[in-house]
Parts: structure tokens; C-alpha cells; sequence
């Protein structure tokens, strides 16, 4: 139960301690809050504390429960309001209902039968309204956030509601990471508007006030809070938040898969932030090519953003990719892969995602054309994730290294024009389903044929049999897990198709002579 935050104002310390007695305000989802004895301190604890309940004494020295009703109105309080009184005065009554007060009760007459009744409507009333509020302020937040102009009262409302929240705010955006589509075509995700709750704990200074669902696994989070910390001190907390965000909504989509990157934007003060807030980090989400995929992205004024710059540089890509196609076609390999590096290069210092996405096509089309030459079957057409390797299309270098590795495949493949079709595309399927539970007569199903045909062709121009081959396309897979460190034992077993991570283990040993955790410890040590 998410309580609400009660306020007491009375100049008498024995009538707040008797009216906090009265009932059990926790287990009627009341937190008393704070106390006063000094009315003109009540502002700015009101201000503190943000509660939505005040109860305020008629009669105070200096300042009476009126004249201050009507300050905290002033000064954007959203609480409700509840005169407290020793006498049934009329003129107070009238008064206190023109200046929006919500109750007017006589102090002797409080009974705690009568409390827990009206405790009981108020927060009826209070959650009602909040309600109210709350679907009103987000159709007025998603204006801002689009960049749309609010009239003056439109403005005012808003920036009453945030003021209960913080008076700072950033803007945080969050989204389920998917490979680059280098080639092929791109899987069209399903899941649209994400709707998401955060639990935020009573206590904490940080409060989240909206939540905004866009197209596909993209959400943001408007986080309020009071600035009362130094910059260095702030960007650390924001930081552990974005990280607790990305945690949690890694969990509530755990069954897409996949890592989340998250962006979190400056710090601003008033409600028109909002929308330049938004576009930095959804940019900054649109160019995680650049700086990696499954990271925290905070703004930085020392680093102008924390996101790269684009340039514009005029570069002859013409020129190159007609020198690359030369080069394949002369088949120097050599020259290929520095080809593919310094164009990648240049790609990041640029970071235009139009010159990546010219680059990657470009290279898609010779990378293409060189399959169809060796009889395998062109990437374009094909769904990007059924394509071998494609789930490391989340960074420059991974994706320049993958053009590598294929280019280098097929430049070195001397057998690809002597294999049947039936041969290629029985490596073709296993070299993309080697992490499932495959069997022979399974890529004979695929193939149209029956499983004694398949290990007869295979064998036959191969020179070994389907399980060996297979057994050899896991245990490269495995090495490349294995050389970054970055995966246990049991998570390399299952990726590369085996569910008994000891079973794995003695097929890796029989073919490599050596134990995995071996094999990955000398590739750390840089031993091989």
C-alpha cells in the first residue's frame, strides 16, 4: 500500500500528539509525515515533505490556520486542506471554503470513530483526484515531450503537479537492444507500447512521476527529485537509477531476450526541458552503434553530451568500395580486411548512421555476389537472425570483424563450387542451427531428402560424416566464446548446442586437447 503524507500545523504541541493518538494512521495508509508548532515554518516544510493531507490549527500566533491555507495554495501545494478549530465560527467557515479549504472540523467534537470515517473518504477522494490529475498532466506531458506549445494555464497546472515530484527532473529512455541490421532482413518485433510500473520505495529523494511507451521496446521514465546533493554526487545516484531501471525492465521482458541500453539526459528545472531532455536521449539510444550496445549512456557537460558528434566529412566511398571489389576479385585478402577496417574507421569518426548504413549495404552487395559465386545462398533475403553471426551486430568492430570473417571464408573456400547443392545447404542449415538439438534425419526434413541420402552424399564429397562436421562448426563457435572471457562454462555449452555443460566439456577436450576453462584462461593470458 502506497501511503499518503500527513501534515500537522497546530501551535499546540499536546493537540497534534493527542490527534496523532486518535487512530492507527498506518493501518488506514496514513504516514504522518511531519509536525509543526511554528506556522511560518509550515511553508517550507510543506514544500519538503510534499504531503497530501495537511491539517492545519485556525487560531496561531502571527500567522492564523487561513491566512496560511492560502500560502500553500499560493505556492502550488496540491494537499488536501482540513481547518482545525475550537469553536463553530461561520465567517472562518465561509472563508475557509472560498479559499478552496477541504473540511472545517470543531476539535472537541473528534472522536476516533469520527476520524477513521472521514480518513476513510478522504483518502477515497484524495486517490480519486490524483487520479484525475494524473491522466491530465500525462496528456499535457506527452505535449511537451513532442514539442508542442501549452497555454500559460496549461503550463501552470503542469508545473504545479511536477513540483510534487522534485524540483529537478531528468528524462530517461530505455529499450531492448537488437543486432544492426547489417544484412538482410530486419525481424519486425511484435510487442508495441510497452506498459511498465516502477516501484520506487517510500524514503528514497527520487521520485518517479510518468512513464512513456513509444513504438516497439522503447520507454521512458520521468524521474523527479530535489537537487540537495553536488553535481558529481547527483550523476553518481542518477547513474545507480538508470541502472536499476535497466535491471527491471531487463526483467519484465526477459521472455524477448536480449540486453537494454539505457539513456539519461541533463538535468532541468522547468517542464519545457522535457523535450529537448527527450531528444538527447533518444538519440543517444539511436546511435548506440557507436558507443556499444547494453550500457548506461549518462549526459555529460565535460564530454559534450557523452554521445558522438556527427561529422560532416567528405569521403569518397565510390572510390573505395571500387578498390575493395578489385581487390576481391584479384583475391588479395590482405587488402580486403584493411579495406573493411579503415572504412569502419572512418564510419565512427563520421558517426552518421547514413554512412553506416551505406557502408554495410555496400559491403552486403560484393559479400553477396561472392556467395552466389561459390554456390551458396545470397544473406538479402533472408530474416537478419537467421543469419550465422548476426548476434554479434552490436558495435563497430564486431560488425567489421564479421565482414572479415565471411569475406575470409569464402576467399579461402576452395570447395564451395564442387559441393552439391544438397551438400552446401546441409553445411548452410547446421552452420545455422548448430546451438538447437540437431539430428541428421532433421536437416534431411529440411533438405527434402531421406537421412541415408544425406549421409551418403555427405560423406561421399565431404569426407566425413554429418556429426563430425557438426562437432567441428560447435567447437569453433565454442573457442570464440570461450577467448572473450565473458561467458561461464554452462551458458558456452548451451550456446553452442549442448545441455550438459560435462558432456560439452569432454567433446571440447577430445578435440582440442584441452579443457575449456584452460583453452579460455591461456586466450586471457594472451598465451595463444
Amino acid at each position: 500500500m502506497n501511503h499518503l503524507k500527513v501534515m500537522i500545523v497546530d501551535d499546540e504541541i499536546l493537540a497534534i500528539e493527542h490527534l496523532k493518538r486518535l487512530v492507527r494512521w498506518e493501518e488506514l495508509g496514513y504516514t504522518v509525515a511531519g509536525e509543526t508548532v511554528h506556522p511560518r515554518k509550515a511553508l517550507e516544510l510543506a514544500t519538503k515533505l510534499k504531503p497530501d493531507l495537511i491539517f492545519v490549527d485556525i487560531r496561531m500566533p502571527g500567522v492564523d490556520g487561513l491566512i496560511l491555507s492560502e500560502w500553500l495554495a499560493e505556492a502550488g501545494s496540491q494537499a488536501k486542506i482540513v481547518i482545525l478549530t475550537s469553536y463553530k465560527e461561520f465567517e472562518y467557515v465561509k472563508r475557509s471554503l472560498r479559499i478552496g479549504v477541504h473540511d472545517y472540523w470543531v476539535k472537541h467534537e473528534l472522536t476516533s470513530e469520527f476520524l477513521m470515517l472521514e480518513l476513510e473518504k478522504l483518502r477515497y477522494t484524495i486517490d480519486k483526484d490524483k487520479a484525475i490529475q494524473r491522466k491530465m498532466s500525462k496528456t499535457l506531458l506527452e505535449q511537451v515531450k513532442a514539442g508542442n506549445e501549452l497555454s500559460n494555464e496549461e503550463m501552470k497546472a503542469l508545473a504545479n503537479y511536477m513540483a510534487a515530484f522534485g524540483s529537478q527532473y531528468v528524462y530517461i529512455a530505455l529499450e531492448i537492444d537488437t543486432p544492426y541490421p547489417v544484412v538482410g532482413q530486419p525481424a519486425v518485433r511484435q510487442e508495441t507500447g510497452v506498459q511498465m510500473t516502477w516501484e520506487v520505495e517510500d524514503g528514497t529523494n527520487y521520485r518517479c512521476m510518468e512513464t512513456f511507451a513509444t513504438e516497439g521496446t522503447r520507454v521512458g521514465v520521468l524521474l523527479g527529485f530535489d537537487g540537495m546533493v553536488s553535481r558529481r554526487r547527483q550523476h553518481e545516484e542518477l547513474f545507480q537509477w538508470s541502472t536499476y531501471f535497466k535491471q527491471a525492465y531487463s526483467e519484465h521482458l526477459s521472455s524477448l531476450g536480449g540486453t537494454v541500453s539505457v539513456a539519461c539526459s541533463f538535468v532541468f528545472q522547468e517542464a519545457t526541458g522535457l523535450f529537448p531532455a527527450a531528444t538527447w536521449a533518444d538519440k543517444a539510444l539511436g546511435l548506440r552503434i557507436f558507443t556499444g550496445m547494453d550500457n548506461v549512456m549518462m549526459y555529460s557537460e565535460e564530454k559534450e553530451g557523452a554521445v558522438p558528434t556527427a561529422v560532416r566529412k567528405e569521403i569518397d566511398w565510390e572510390a573505395r568500395m571500387y578498390q575493395f571489389v578489385h581487390d576481391v576479385e584479384e583475391h588479395r585478402l590482405a587488402e580486403v580486411e584493411e579495406g573493411i577496417e579503415t572504412m569502419f574507421a572512418l564510419v565512427k569518426t563520421t558517426a552518421q548512421l547514413e554512412g553506416l548504413r551505406k557502408v554495410c549495404n555496400d559491403l552486403s552487395k560484393e559479400l553477396d555476389r561472392l556467395r552466389t559465386s561459390k554456390g551458396r545462398q545470397a544473406f538479402r533475403n533472408e530474416s537478419y537472425r537467421e543469419i550465422e553471426g548476426s548476434e554479434e551486430w552490436s558495435s563497430l568492430s564486431w560488425i567489421a570483424r564479421w565482414f572479415k570473417n565471411q569475406f575470409r571464408a569464402m576467399m579461402e573456400d576452395e570447395h564451395g563450387d564442387i559441393y552439391s547443392a544438397k551438400v552446401r545447404k546441409a553445411i548452410q542449415y547446421i552452420r545455422r542451427h548448430y546451438a538447437k538439438d540437431l539430428s541428421i534425419e532433421q536437416i534431411a526434413e529440411h533438405l527434402a531428402i531421406s537421412g541415408d541420402h544425406l549421409r551418403h552424399c555427405f560423406k561421399n564429397e565431404t569426407g566425413r560424416t554429418i556429426l563430425d562436421y557438426l562437432t567441428e562448426v560447435r567447437m569453433e563457435k565454442a573457442k570464440r566464446y570461450l577467448a572473450t572471457g565473458q561467458y561461464k562454462l554452462y551458458e558456452v555449452a548451451e550456446k553452442v548446442g549442448y545441455r550438459n555443460s560435462h558432456y560439452f566439456s569432454k567433446v571440447f577436450q577430445r578435440v582440442t586437447g584441452q579443457h575449456p576453462l584452460e583453452f579460455s584462461e591461456r586466450k586471457q593470458d594472451g598465451n595463444e
